[in-house]
């Protein structure tokens, strides 16, 4: 382009150097780097905001309500005198009491309403690990990256090992490691002794029962190669026997990074918290719990 100047004598323009280009370019994805570190945030937000508002659902405690009873017509209409009763003979017939299926809670039955792949509600008291536990044993790995509501979320739901169901002897959970604090990130802190005796409790809020379990085990592992022949404890589900079930529990406290004197029972169900860990290649930090009873 030719431009003129005031003494008929005409100038070239400049084009922009590669410096200002460089610049450019550098303003323009330093812009596009904000927008888009923003959005990122501004979805896991509110994506931790349902998790939020799911929990406190799931707590809240019901104002006590002051039932008044209608008084009854009989004694209303005539309280001076006492009601007649028939006098039967007592029957000689064998009375038996119907065989009753067991009803659902109303917290597994509230959300499996919402979504059919909800299994249970898991929590550790006093931290911010209080979240639903999903199960899809035909799509095992369908929560990895998905919220409980069904939308994109890298931290995704804790679920559950396709291979368990309600009986097994382990239920195994699986969740993230999040910088954040959410998710599993907050089991690492097991390792410490003095955390565990601060929360050796371990909440499921199952379809029938609401369980507590006691921690057993913490440690650190990995996902091994199929061929190393070592106990592997994400594979323990379900015992073939009482010897099966005892030598998971050796394994278990052999690995364990400190004693918590919990002896479970053949019978007692486990529980077992999954989550990456850096120590190693394909490393884990599992925490192993078992369900209360009596002698525990």
């Amino acid at each position: 382009m030719i431009l003129y100047s005031n003494k008929g004598k005409y100038l070239r323009k400049k084009k922009p150097s590669i410096y200002v280009w460089i610049k450019r370019i550098s303003l323009s994805l330093l812009v596009i780097s904000v927008l888009v570190a923003g959005g990122i945030s501004l979805h896991r937000y509110l994506i931790e905001r349902q998790y939020d508002k799911l929990a406190q659902a799931v707590h809240a405690t019901d104002p006590v309500e002051n039932a008044t009873t209608e008084p009854s017509p009989v004694a209303t209409e005539n309280p001076t005198e006492a009601p007649v009763q028939a006098v039967t003979e007592p029957s000689t017939e064998a009375t038996t009491v119907p065989e009753t299926e067991p009803q659902p809670l109303p917290l597994y039955v509230e959300l499996h309403g919402k979504n059919p792949d909800y299994f249970a509600w898991l929590q550790i008291e006093d931290t911010v690990l209080d979240y639903p536990v999903m199960h899809t044993p035909d799509n095992p790995e369908k929560y990895l990256h998905l919220s409980f509501e069904g939308d994109y979320y890298y931290g995704g739901t804790p679920f559950m090992d396709y291979r368990c169901s309600a009986d097994s002897d382990n239920l195994v959970i699986y969740g993230h490691n999040m910088l954040s604090g959410m998710m599993f990130r907050k089991i690492i802190q097991y390792e410490d002794k003095d955390y565990w005796e601060e929360h050796p409790t371990i909440r499921l809020f199952t379809e029938f029962e609401n369980k507590e379990y006691e921690v057993l085990s913490v440690f650190r592992d990995r996902v091994y190669y199929k061929h190393e022949d070592v106990f592997k404890f994400y594979n323990f589900i379900d015992a073939e026997d009482e010897a099966a079930y005892y030598d998971a529990i050796a394994n278990f406290k052999a690995k364990a990074i400190y004693d918590t004197g919990v002896e479970p029972e053949y019978g007692d169900q486990l529980i077992t918290l999954v989550t990456c860990a850096y120590h190693t290649e394909n490393g884990r930090f599992v925490v192993v719990a078992c369900e209360k009873n009596n002698e525990n």
